[in-house]
C-alpha cells in the first residue's frame, strides 16, 4: 500500500517543476562496503532491543545477484530457531504483485482485456447493492489500481470458520450485504476485495486454482522454489507476534489469517532469498532480457503510475492528464500490482504478526527486502526508523565503482561506545579521524558526528557538530594498562566500548 498524493491542483502544479532527484550513489562512495555492513548491523540490532522486536530478515539485491541478506534474531522466541535468509515469512499484501503479474499475462496473451467489464467473467458482481451501470464499469485496470469502488474486505469475518479460507469463490455470496463505495475509476481505495476479484476471474479464465496457476506460471519460473500458499500452520514458518502489549509479546495463534482475508490479496509464504530471485527477475526483464513470465514492456507498463490520488475527485480527462505527469515526474501514485514513490517502485504488507517490503531502485538496480514478524516493526520505507530506508541509505552508495580507502591510522578507536540512556554511537575511522554514527537515531548515516585529532593523546574534536554539545562536543578515549581502548570520555559522561 502507498501513502496517497494530498496536495491540492496548486501545490501539485508546483510540485511537478521539481524533478525528483536520483539516488547520488557516489556522494558516499569513500566509506567502504564492510562499514556500511557494520554500520547497518549496529544500528538494526539496537533498533531491534531498543524496540523489543523479536526477529527481522534482511536482503539487498544489486543488479544480478543478492549481495546481503542477514537474520536478526531467532525464528521463535521460545524455541531459540535461528532467523535466515531462507526463513519462510507471510508477507500479506506483497502477495498482490504476484497476482497482478498473472493477470497481466492473461492481458499480454489476449485472453482479456485490462479494460473488459468483469462481470462478463464473474456474473455475480450484480449481487452488489449498486448501480448495474457502475458495476459494469469495474474491470481489471480498476481492480489492479484500487478504483474499483469495492469495499476493502469481503464480508466474512477474519476467523477460522471464515468459509474463504476453503475457497475464494465463497466471498460472491457475501456481495449482496456489500455496495460500491464510489463509481468505479474515480477514486482510489485500497481493497483486499478487489484483488480477491481479480483471483477469481484468473481462476475461471484458466480453470486453474489460483494458487496451482501462480505457483506453476510465476514463482517456479522465476525460481522462488520455497514459496507457496499453503495455509495450514507448519515448522517452516515464522511464528508472528502481536505488537509489544504490557504483557509481551503475544504469538500469532491464527495462521490461516492470510487465507481468510483471500489468496490473492494476501496468502503468499516466501522468504528473502526467493525475494531476492523476484527483485533480480524484474531487472532482467526491464533490461529486457528474456523471460518466459512477462514481456519487458508489460513489466515496465505495469510499473508506471496510472493512478495518482488527490482528495478530491477530478473529471476523467484531467484525472489521467495528473496520471501522466505524476508518472513523468516521479511524484508517486498507484500502478498495476505495484505503488511508486518517487523513482522507487514498491509493494508492502502487513496484517496480524507479519509486515513485509519490497523497494526497487530501478535507475540504480537495487533492490530492498524486509521481513518481520512483529506488527510494530519500521519495516515501511516512509516511517520513523525505517529499516528499507535506512537498508537504502546506508548500502546503495557503496555499489559505485569507486573502490574505498582504507584507513589504518585510526583503527583503535573503531567500536561501538554507550552509557547505555542516552548515548549510543559507532565509531568508524576515515582518513581525516573519526566518524561517529548516532546508533539510537532514526537514520544514522545523515548526520554523523565527524572527529579530528586535536593536540592531545586519544583526544578529538567535532567542530561542525549540530545538536548537543554544538561547539563544544569534545571527547578523549580512555586506554588500560594493555594499551587498549576501554572508553570515550564525552565532556563529563563515559561511553563504555561494546565490542
Amino acid at each position: 500500500m502507498h501513502p496517497s498524493i494530498k496536495k491540492s491542483a496548486k501545490i501539485l502544479c508546483l510540485t511537478l517543476l521539481c524533478v525528483v532527484a536520483p539516488l547520488t550513489v557516489a556522494s558516499e562512495a569513500a566509506i567502504s562496503l564492510t562499514d556500511r555492513i557494520q554500520i547497518f548491523e549496529a544500528w538494526m540490532e539496537t533498533t531491534r532491543h531498543t524496540r523489543s522486536l523479536p526477529r527481522i530478515s534482511v536482503g539487498i539485491v544489486h543488479q544480478s545477484k543478492l549481495v546481503y541478506s542477514k537474520g536478526f534474531g531467532a525464528a521463535d522466541i521460545i524455541s531459540g530457531t535461528p532467523i535466515t535468509p531462507d526463513s519462510l515469512f507471510s508477507v500479506a499484501s506483497v502477495t498482490k504483485s504476484f497476482t497482478s503479474i498473472a493477470i497481466m499475462q492473461l492481458v499480454q496473451g489476449g485472453v482479456i482485456g485490462l479494460n473488459d467489464p468483469i462481470v462478463s467473467v464473474i456474473p455475480e458482481l450484480y449481487d452488489l447493492n449498486s448501480p448495474h451501470e457502475e458495476i459494469e464499469r469495474i474491470n481489471l485496470f480498476a481492480l489492479l489500481t484500487h478504483t474499483s469502488g469495492l469495499p476493502m474486505n469481503h464480508a466474512y469475518p477474519l476467523n477460522e470458520s471464515s468459509p474463504v479460507i476453503e475457497e475464494l469463490d465463497s466471498l460472491l455470496s457475501g456481495l449482496e450485504a456489500q455496495k460500491l463505495l464510489f463509481p468505479p475509476n474515480t477514486r482510489e481505495h485500497y481493497s483486499n476485495l478487489g484483488l480477491n476479484i481479480a483471483g477469481i476471474a484468473l481462476e475461471r479464465l484458466t480453470g486453474m486454482k489460483y494458487s496451482d496457476y501462480v505457483q506453476e506460471k510465476v514463482l517456479s519460473p522465476i525460481g522462488m522454489n520455497s514459496s507457496s500458499f499453503k495455509t495450514e500452520l507448519s515448522e517452516d514458518l515464522v511464528t508472528g507476534y502481536t505488537s509489544l502489549l504490557e504483557a509481551g509479546r503475544q504469538p500469532n495463534a491464527f495462521s490461516e489469517i492470510g487465507a481468510a482475508i483471500g489468496l490473492p490479496s494476501a496468502g503468499l509464504r516466501t522468504s528473502v532469498k526467493d525475494l531476492a530471485q523476484f527483485l533480480i527477475w524484474n531487472f532482467a526483464t526491464l533490461e529486457r532480457q528474456y523471460s518466459q513470465v512477462l514481456d519487458s514492456e508489460t513489466l515496465a507498463y505495469m510499473q508506471r503510475i496510472h493512478w495518482a490520488q488527490l482528495d478530491f475527485v477530478l473529471p476523467s480527462i484531467i484525472q489521467k492528464a495528473v496520471n501522466r505527469l505524476s508518472d513523468s515526474f516521479d511524484i508517486g501514485g498507484a500502478g498495476l500490482g505495484f505503488s511508486r514513490d518517487g523513482n522507487l517502485v514498491m509493494h508492502g504488507g502487513g496484517f496480524d504478526g507479519y509486515l513485509s517490503e519490497i523497494v526497487l531502485d530501478r535507475e540504480n538496480e537495487i533492490g530492498i527486502i524486509v521481513l518481520a514478524n512483529s506488527s510494530d516493526a519500521p519495516v515501511r520505507i516512509n516511517s520513523q526508523y525505517s529499516i528499507s530506508a535506512n537498508l537504502l541509505e546506508i548500502f546503495a552508495p557503496g555499489f559505485a565503482d569507486v573502490e574505498a580507502e582504507k584507513h589504518n591510522d585510526y583503527a583503535d578507536y573503531r567500536n561501538i561506545y554507550t552509557e547505555k540512556n542516552f548515548f549510543k554511537y559507532l565509531a568508524i575511522p576515515t582518513k581525516e579521524g573519526i566518524n561517529l554514527y548516532d546508533l539510537l537515531a532514526s537514520k544514522p548515516m545523515s548526520n554523523p558526528v565527524k572527529l579530528i585529532p586535536t593536540d592531545k593523546k586519544d583526544g578529538f574534536i567535532a567542530p561542525d557538530h549540530v545538536g548537543v554539545y554544538q561547539g563544544e562536543f569534545e571527547v578523549l578515549f580512555l586506554r588500560d594498562l594493555e594499551d587498549q581502548i576501554t572508553s570515550m570520555q564525552l565532556q563529563i559522561v563515559t561511553l563504555d566500548a561494546t565490542l
